[in-house]
């Protein structure tokens, strides 16, 4: 079966909305990519019913129809006649309008499905009144065939044999007006395609949505002039896209002679034929007048939406009140009595063949593997049933994980599970090094005195030094009065001839003291410079030190402080 539905992964968020709403089991699939949630679907199993499609509020999903190779088609002049579906006068401008221009592009002749309509509720009288079924499943909608067909295969032998209006329209134009064109569809559904692949009558599924969208896209305006169909008006036929229109259609005819039940709506139609396959075919109404959307087909699931149920619903009344008000039952024997000369009951009459899906059995231990993937012990996490990750219960979540549909990372009470267990850990480590920080603190505190000690100690050593600079300074100062001093005794000495010999050997030992004391001093001079350098330098390195184990103190209390505040919030201390 074609996959109609289409994947963005780009654009899906993994919100499991769609997981969610999907009326079947594993259509959608929950799955990881690059750490990021995805959902996919599986085309296999997939109705096409379009709920995803609704409830997507990321554009991710959307679907493919035939609208562009119809288009292709007809500008390469290939033959082509076309039925609209009676939604035509509630979707877009303007029907009539619409009809202008397909013909103007090419298209043969058009017919309104409301003839077929009729002519599927003759069919559905006709059968009733003939064979006498103990229960049918109405079958206008294809994505309920697909259900049935794909998933509840047993209840196959109660979907009517009656074909859905579109191919009683088909089937009409081809084996009595012998339009030997191929036909294509203007309709309202995602899922007439597969009935079209199965049914092999019509080749193109061209949907109003896509349709308006490419008229948008081009900036292509309708003629002015609006034209109409190419047969005879139709009957109640006209009310078939409202919900229950099936059962109105029968009810003008029989009135309530027999028990009809309806159920629309993928919440809760699927659920009503899932009950339908448990109950007891005594309980069954003689037909199940069922559709996948709630509105009808007006709002389905390829309809451009752009009208309200209400706008809609005043617009369907006028065409009920015009068909009421000129027909009455006389005129519905009269239509139906010309069907029974003009049209063949088995003509418009098909058979299914299932292709049921395969079913996937999960045992309890597989359950219970489940829920400790998810770290559900309790009966209380067991039954949490918040349906984030899509699933309906705690259990079946379990059941999806077991099959391989769904992620545990999809649960949101394991993640806040997991998100409370990171953050325990991280407190209990981070009272754990509540004690490390304070050694570090000490530690840092005897970094920061011993460097103030060294500070103080270089500090005494530079006023040392500048002492003995002092004294150096001085002893020069003396040396150069000694010196001088010498310098006159020798003079002196000499003058005093033979008895100043020995004074003049004392003078000279003095200057050459002098001398040496000079030679010293400048010598010290030289090392003390050095010294000055090398303390400078150790002064500078002393600073940048204190600087930075100043700054790591600080940050190191503040983190210090902050942790053991919120450790205390949360009694993790005192």
């Amino acid at each position: 079966m074609k996959e109609l539905i289409k994947n963005d992964a780009s654009k899906c968020i993994g919100c499991n909305r769609c997981i969610r709403f999907c009326p079947v089991e594993g259509a959608n699939i929950a799955y990881k990519e690059d750490e990021a949630i995805k959902v996919r679907t599986d085309g296999a199993k997939c109705i096409a019913c379009g709920a995803c499609i609704d409830t997507c509020r990321h554009e991710s999903r959307g679907y493919s129809d035939d609208t562009e190779k119809f288009l292709s088609d007809l500008r390469a002049g290939v033959k082509i006649s076309l039925f609209a579906a009676p939604a035509n006068r509630t979707n877009g401008e303007n029907g009539g309008r619409l009809l202008t221009w397909l013909r103007r592009l090419g298209v043969n002749k058009i017919y309104d499905v409301s003839l077929g309509a009729d002519i599927c509720t003759w069919a559905h009288i006709r059968h009733i009144e003939k064979n006498r079924p103990p229960a049918i499943i109405t079958q206008p909608c294809p994505a309920i065939v697909n259900y049935v067909l794909l998933h509840r295969p047993e209840l196959a032998k109660y979907l009517s044999p009656v074909q859905s209006p579109m191919l009683c329209t088909a089937i009409y134009m081809k084996r009595y007006k012998g339009v030997s064109d191929s036909l294509a569809a203007l309709s309202p559904c995602i899922a007439k395609s597969n009935e079209f692949e199965q049914t092999q009558l019509v080749k193109y599924n061209v949907t109003f949505k896509k349709l308006y969208e490419y008229i948008k896209s081009q900036n292509i305006r309708l003629p002015n002039e609006a034209t109409g169909f190419d047969h005879a008006e139709s009957s109640l036929g006209s009310l078939f896209p409202m919900p229950g229109g099936l059962k109105e259609n029968i009810e003008a005819y029989l009135g309530k002679s027999i028990r009809i039940d309806k159920s629309e709506g993928p919440e809760t139609v699927y659920r009503a034929l899932d009950e339908y396959a448990k109950q007891s075919p005594r309980f069954y109404p003689a037909v199940f007048d069922v559709l996948n959307c709630k509105e009808g087909c007006n709002l389905g699931t390829g309809c451009t939406h752009e009208k309200s149920m209400f706008e809609i619903n005043t617009v369907m009344d006028g065409v009920r009140k015009s068909v009421t008000e000129q027909r009455g039952r006389a005129d519905f024997d009269a239509l139906y009595e010309g069907y029974d000369k003009e049209l063949r009951l088995n003509d418009f009459l098909r058979a299914y063949q299932s292709a049921p899906v395969k079913l996937y059995e999960v045992s309890e231990k597989q359950i219970e593997e489940s829920y400790a993937k998810l770290n559900k012990f309790s009966h209380v996490d067991r039954t949490f049933d918040c349906s984030a990750c899509g699933a309906d219960s705690c259990r079946e979540m379990a059941r999806q994980i077991a099959l391989g549909f769904n992620i545990a990372a999809n649960c949101i009470q394991k993640v806040r599970a997991d998100v409370h267990s990171e953050h325990d850990l991280v407190l209990e480590l981070s009272a754990a090094n509540v004690k490390n920080i304070d050694e570090i603190l000490v530690d840092i505190s005897k970094i920061k005195n011993l460097t103030a000690d060294i500070s103080q100690n270089v500090t005494g050593i530079n006023t040392a030094l500048d002492q003995f600079n002092k004294m150096a300074k001085e002893i020069n100062q003396i040396a150069m009065k000694i010196n001088i001093i010498a310098l006159n005794a020798s003079v002196e000495a000499a003058r005093a001839g033979q008895f100043g010999k020995a004074f003049g050997v004392i003078a000279e030992e003095i200057r050459s003291l002098a001398n040496s004391s000079k030679k010293t001093v400048a010598a010290t001079e030289d090392v003390t410079e050095k010294a000055d350098l090398s303390i400078t330098y150790i002064n500078n390195m002393i600073k940048q030190i204190s600087g930075e184990v100043e700054k790591a103190y600080n940050v190191i209390s503040d983190i210090s402080e902050k942790t053991q505040k919120t450790l205390q919030k949360d009694g993790l201390i005192k």
